[in-house]
C-alpha cells in the first residue's frame, strides 16, 4: 500500500494539472450550497444543505473521476451528470449521514437544558459514536462513483475498509482534516480549494485501498 506522502503528492500532481476545472468544481458545489447562507432561512437552510449535500459531492467525485480519464468534456456537464446519474442514492446517503448530526445536535441541545454529568457524558458519547461514522465513510463516495458499488454496498464496504485498515484510515482523515484547517486561513482558499481537492485525495487513496486488498486473496467485498 502506497504511503499517504506518496498519495499527496500523487494528489498534488493531479490537482495541478487539472487546476482550473478542480477550481471550477469547487465553485459549482460552492454555488450550490450558497442560497443556504444568502437566500433561505434558518431551519430552511439547514434542511437544504441536508438535501443538497450528498448531490453535489457525488456530482464532484463524477466530474473529478472523468478528469483522471483525461474524459474532453465540459465541467459543468460532468458535474449535473453525476448528480443525475446519482440523484437518488446521494440523496439517500445525505439523509443517512444528516441522522447523526441531529443525534449529535440533539445531545448537546439536550445538555445545554439540563446539564449535569449524565448529560455530558452522553453527549460525548454521541459526538465519539458519530465521529466514527463519519470515519468510516471516507471512501463510500468513490466506491459509489469509480467502482460502481451501490450505496449500501459502498457504505458497508467503507466500514469494512475502516476495520482492516484502522490505522491508515484514521491518518487519511486527518490529512483531510489538517488540509481544512489550512485552508480555513483563508475563505476563498476553504470555498474554491477544498471541495475539489478534498474529492480527489479521497478518490486516490480509495483506489490504493482497493488495489492493496485485491491483492488479499481473503479480501471479498460486500455483494448485494
Amino acid at each position: 500500500m502506497d504511503g499517504l506522502t506518496h498519495i499527496l503528492r500523487v494528489t498534488g500532481r493531479e490537482y495541478y494539472k487539472h487546476i482550473v476545472a478542480m477550481v471550477f468544481i469547487s465553485f459549482l458545489v460552492v454555488t450550490v450550497l450558497s442560497p443556504s447562507f444568502f437566500l433561505i432561512q434558518l431551519p430552511y437552510s439547514i434542511f437544504y444543505v441536508m438535501l443538497v449535500s450528498g448531490p453535489i459531492f457525488v456530482g464532484a467525485a463524477w466530474a473529478v473521476q472523468q478528469l483522471l480519464l483525461d474524459k474532453s468534456q465540459s465541467v459543468i456537464v460532468m458535474f449535473f451528470t453525476g448528480m443525475k446519474k446519482y440523484f437518488l442514492a446521494s440523496v439517500g446517503y445525505s439523509l443517512f449521514l444528516s441522522f447523526f448530526v441531529v443525534i449529535v445536535a440533539a445531545s448537546w441541545w439536550h445538555y445545554t437544558q439540563v446539564g449535569g454529568t449524565f448529560a455530558f457524558a452522553l453527549a460525548c458519547f454521541q459526538s465519539y459514536f458519530c465521529g466514527m461514522i463519519f470515519l468510516s465513510q471516507i471512501y463510500t463516495i468513490p466506491l459509489l462513483v469509480k467502482f460502481q458499488y451501490s450505496l449500501k454496498d459502498s457504505i458497508f464496504t467503507s466500514v469494512k475498509l475502516l476495520v482492516k485498515n484502522p490505522l491508515y484510515t484514521i491518518l487519511s482523515f486527518l490529512q483531510i482534516t489538517s488540509i481544512f484547517c489550512l485552508l480555513l486561513l483563508s475563505v476563498v482558499g476553504l470555498f474554491f480549494l477544498f471541495p475539489s481537492l478534498s474529492t480527489l485525495f479521497c478518490n486516490i487513496v480509495t483506489s490504493n485501498v482497493i488495489a492493496t486488498e485485491e491483492e488479499d486473496t481473503d479480501w471479498n467485498p460486500v455483494s448485494a
